[in-house]
C-alpha cells in the first residue's frame, strides 16, 4: 500500500517520495496524533492559523504542547499567509498547522503563500505539519501540496487520509507523509499506540488507490451547484456574509449581531430545526459565524435547510 501511495502522490503532488516516506495510520487525527508525539515536547509552542479545525486544537492540547492561534487577516477569505503565521511565532514554536484545504473555511492555500511559509519556517527550523484531508476537493485548480516545494523533507509532514476522499470514515485508515528519519521514529510512535491500522482497511485502501484514485472528482460538479445553490440564497439573507472559496464543503458563514455563535446554534437547532457547527468551536476568530456543511445533504434536503434559515433570519 505505502508503495502504491508513493507513486500516486509523487505523480500528482509530491515533489519525490517512496514507501519509505509513508506510515500508514488509523485515519488522519491518528495520524495527526502520531505526528505531534514524534515532533513535539510538553511546552513546545505549536501555532494554528484560526478558524483552526477543532481536533488539532485539542490534540496540541492533549500533547502537552501549546496551542498559539494565530487568527488570520483575512476574515473574507481566509486565506492563509506568511504574516499570519509571523506574528505569532515564539522562541518556543516547534511546529506551525496547516489545514489545506481548510476544515472549517473551506479555503485552500495558495502556492505564492504555501511555498513562503514552508520556506521562511525551514530557516527557523519549524516543522510544517500539513493536515491536507480535502486534498481532493479542490474546485477549478490544481491541489498545492506543502510536500511540492522541492526541499519539503527538511521541515514538511503530510497528514492525508481514506475517509474524505474514499468515503472510507468506518475503515480508519490515513497516513503521515515525511522524511525517512521522521517515519521511522513514527513507527515507533505508532507501535505503542496500535501497532498499525488494521490490515483489513488496508488492503481496501490500497485497491482504491490503485483502481480509482480520482473517485472524488465524480462528485464535485454536485458539490458545485450545492454551493451556488447557497450562494444564491444565503444572499437573499442580509444578515448572513460568506464569500465562497475554492475547496471543501462548508460554508463558513458570518452572522451580522451574533456574539454567541453556540447559542445561535442551539436555537437554530431547536427552533428552525437545521444543524449548525459555531464558529467559536474552531477559535475565537471563528466567534460569530457558523459552519455549514453542504457535503453530504441531498439537493432537497439542502432547499429545506436554506428556506428554515431565510425564514428565521427574516
Amino acid at each position: 500500500m505505502r508503495r502504491a501511495l508513493a507513486d500516486r502522490l509523487q505523480h500528482d503532488t509530491v515533489a519525490g517520495c517512496g514507501p519509505e516516506n509513508l506510515v500508514i495510520t488509523a485515519g488522519a487525527n491518528h495520524a495527526f496524533a502520531t505526528a505531534l508525539a514524534t515532533l513535539v515536547d510538553p511546552g513546545d509552542d505549536v501555532v494554528l492559523p484560526a478558524p483552526y479545525f477543532t481536533n488539532h486544537f485539542m490534540q496540541v492540547q492533549a500533547s502537552g504542547a501549546i496551542a498559539i492561534e494565530a487568527p488570520l487577516a483575512d476574515q473574507k477569505t481566509y486565506d492563509v499567509t506568511w504574516d499570519d503565521v509571523a506574528r505569532a511565532l515564539t522562541p518556543r514554536t516547534r511546529a506551525v498547522v496547516l489545514c489545506n484545504p481548510s476544515n472549517p473555511t473551506g479555503a485552500a492555500i495558495t502556492r505564492a503563500n504555501g511555498e513562503r511559509i514552508v520556506r521562511e519556517l525551514a530557516s527557523r527550523g519549524i516543522w510544517v505539519i500539513s493536515d491536507e484531508t480535502y486534498m481532493h476537493f479542490v474546485y477549478g485548480e490544481a491541489h498545492w501540496s506543502a510536500a511540492s516545494v522541492s526541499d519539503w523533507r527538511r521541515n514538511v509532514v503530510v497528514i492525508g487520509t481514506f475517509s474524505k476522499s474514499f468515503a472510507m470514515m468506518g475503515w480508519r485508515v490515513g497516513f503521515v507523509l515525511a522524511d525517512r528519519d521522521v517515519c521511522e521514529q513514527a513507527t515507533k510512535i505508532q507501535d505503542a499506540m496500535i501497532i498499525c491500522a488494521p490490515t483489513i482497511s488496508q488492503i481496501a485502501a490500497e485497491a482504491a488507490v490503485n483502481e480509482d484514485w480520482d473517485y472524488a472528482r465524480g462528485f464535485h460538479a454536485e458539490l458545485r451547484r450545492r454551493r451556488q445553490r447557497l450562494v444564491d440564497r444565503l444572499a437573499d439573507m442580509p444578515r448572513l456574509k460568506w464569500a465562497p472559496v475554492t475547496a471543501g464543503f462548508f460554508a463558513f458563514v458570518r452572522v451580522n449581531g451574533c456574539a454567541d455563535s453556540h447559542a445561535l446554534a442551539i436555537r437554530l437547532l431547536e427552533e428552525a430545526h437545521v444543524v449548525t457547527i459555531p464558529g467559536a468551536s474552531f477559535g475565537r476568530s471563528g466567534e460569530g459565524c457558523l459552519r455549514l456543511s453542504y457535503g453530504s445533504v441531498s439537493a432537497g434536503d439542502l432547499d429545506v435547510a436554506v428556506e428554515r434559515l431565510a425564514t428565521y433570519f427574516v
